[in-house]
């Protein structure tokens, strides 16, 4: 089993998740490294509510246009509430160029009860030609 690496996204105190310099700190100081080490990460969304499009662009953007859509397999998605979830899937799909192979990519929703939980497995659109 390959080694994981868990991230908690933190929120402000109302849950909104809106620093995009702090998800751009966050990439590039623990998500690119460990997925260039070819590790598992986990971005465990527990705790926020809401947040902004560029946020999520900052956190998840670049290693999907460096590495492509096969870094979706290291890449997990904890605890997404509904709008975090459908934030990411759109961030997924417009760093991927709009395009995916419908591949399973998976998204967490709601809060996380034990460790044993498995995230929700999200189809993503099938390639077009």
């Amino acid at each position: 089993m390959s080694e994981q690496v868990e991230v908690r996204v933190n929120a402000g105190a109302n849950g909104f998740a809106e620093d995009k310099d702090s998800a751009k700190e966050l990439r590039k100081t623990v998500i690119m490294p460990s997925l260039l080490s070819r590790k598992i990460v986990i971005l465990d969304f527990c705790g926020v509510t809401s947040s902004t499009q560029s946020f999520v662009h900052a956190l998840i953007a670049e290693p999907l246009q460096k590495m492509g859509e096969d870094v979706l397999s290291r890449l997990e998605f904890r605890s997404c509430a509904p709008q975090v979830k459908n934030l990411v899937e759109l961030v997924v799909d417009y760093s991927l160029g709009g395009f995916s192979t419908g591949s399973p990519m998976q998204v967490g929703t709601g809060p996380k009860k034990k460790p044993s939980e498995r995230p929700v497995v999200v189809k993503k659109k099938r390639k077009r030609k």
